[in-house]
């Protein structure tokens, strides 16, 4: 049998052409094939401690890049398991009497086997069985350890390739793990840091209300002396002035001067709206040191009702020109809760209602206690938001306003409040006609938490 040179030259280019492992094993078991003119090839590649077959020509190959039964032979076992042990070439005239023969799916009489060795380490096996006894020569077996030691570095190549490939393909992974950590870890410190900015802006309020209040205190105790005794001393003393018979006539006709009587009748008037004016931002301040309490990680005991009523009064000049406000609280037993937190998120909740009322709109605020769970609900009758929006919403830096117009950072620092620092639930539904929101705070926990 004669083996033209052009043939394996072929052989060699079309190895040459092959980038990918797989292609070049099943180029290979196709070249073998065809130049040697077997009915059967099969290459094995090793995998650590075991010989896996990865392509065939002939019989073993019934259909486009299939193997008929795709076995594993352990290294050292069978006649091709000894030749990747060996890294000796090998021909079996008669395999009926080698006890080592493997029967896979095809019942060879004569086997040759060969190694493809690289560095001295058998990498690969190329085998071929005939159902002839005594079928294979030792020019043949020459010739097939030539073509094996040809295909050796390319195989080698191939292999190194591919690990590189998927050493690549798990680098980019990492890369992908680390940069989402990376983004996550971002996300958090930039929660973080807002949160705290809300912190200090707490602390910074509650001190400037307390700074404020000792002014007002004193402001509003002189007008309550003015409005309770001085004036009322004054008019009686004007009234006796004026029932004085020896008063001159000049003296007496100030007295009953017009716009001198309408002042001192205007005075009381004003100096109780001043009064009341004073008063009211008292209880400004008073309400903005209830709602950033500066011990802001500390649970007590606390009104809810109480805590949505100042905040709504901090933001009713937010609120008078755009919205009506309704409110439905209904009685609810004290729970343990951070309330400078909590009226964060009111606060929250509130002003994006307000946010979502294009014109005049109406928000509506409600509280219940239903089995041991407060609930409080925030609706709006703005524009509603998407539905493919909805799973998003509380994700952080997820928002659909316009750039610089928020953060995305406002209902997922509502939902970590709620639910993980607080134990309870925060749902949304929403439609073109309006949004609500609906805050969940388990009394039971809450109260055992002070237990």
């Amino acid at each position: 049998m004669m083996y033209g040179v052009d043939k394996i030259n072929a052989f060699a280019l079309a190895m040459l052409n092959q980038a990918e492992l797989e292609d070049l094993l099943w180029s290979i078991a196709q070249g073998v094939g065809e130049i040697m003119e077997f009915d059967d090839c099969v290459i094995y590649l090793r995998n650590g401690d075991k010989l896996v077959q990865m392509a065939a020509f002939g019989v073993k190959n019934p259909k486009d890049r299939e193997i008929f039964e795709r076995i594993e032979i352990p290294v050292g076992e069978g006649i091709v398991g000894n030749v990747a042990l060996t890294g000796e070439a090998e021909i079996v005239t008669d395999t009926r009497d080698d006890p080592r023969y493997i029967n896979d799916q095809y019942d060879g009489l004569s086997e040759l086997a060969v190694p493809v060795v690289y560095e001295g380490e058998t990498i690969a096996v190329i085998d071929s069985e005939s159902n002839r006894a005594n079928d294979y020569s030792e020019f043949e077996q020459a010739l097939l350890q030539v073509i094996a030691n040809i295909a050796s570095p390319r195989i080698a190549s191939a292999q190194y390739q591919l690990k590189l490939k998927q050493t690549q393909v798990r680098l980019e992974r990492s890369n992908n793990e680390l940069k989402q950590s990376l983004n996550e870890l971002a996300k958090n410190q930039a929660a973080l840091i807002q949160s705290e900015k809300m912190a200090s802006v707490g602390v910074l309020s509650a001190g400037i209300a307390h700074e404020i209040n000792t002014p007002l205190g004193f402001s509003i105790s002189n007008l309550n002396t003015v409005l309770e005794d001085f004036l009322p001393e004054l008019t009686q003393v004007i009234h006796r002035v004026k029932a004085d018979p020896d008063l001159p006539a000049s003296s007496r006709a100030l007295l009953y001067d017009d716009e001198f009587n309408y002042v001192l009748d205007d005075l009381s008037a004003l100096t109780q709206e001043t009064l009341n004016g004073l008063k009211s931002a008292k209880q400004i301040m008073l309400d903005l040191k209830r709602f950033s309490r500066e011990d802001s990680d500390i649970f007590i005991l606390s009104d809810i009702n109480k805590g949505i009523e100042s905040t709504l009064n901090i933001l009713r000049n937010e609120l008078k020109t755009d919205c009506e406000v309704t409110l439905d609280l209904h009685p609810l037993p004290e729970v343990s809760v951070n309330i400078g937190k909590l009226n964060q998120v009111f606060m929250n909740l509130i002003m994006n209602a307000k946010q979502a009322i294009s014109e005049r709109g109406k928000i509506a605020i409600s509280t219940q206690f239903i089995d041991d769970w407060i609930e409080v609900k925030v609706s709006d009758t703005g524009c509603g938001i998407p539905k493919s929006h909805l799973k998003d919403i509380f994700t952080p830096f997820y928002t659909t306003k316009p750039v610089g117009e928020g953060t995305g950072l406002g209902l997922a620092i509502c939902y970590r409040i709620i639910c993980q620092e607080h134990n309870g639930k925060l749902s949304v539904d929403s439609d073109n006609q309006g949004t609500v929101f609906t805050i969940q705070l388990p009394v039971k926990n809450q109260v055992e938490r002070t237990a």
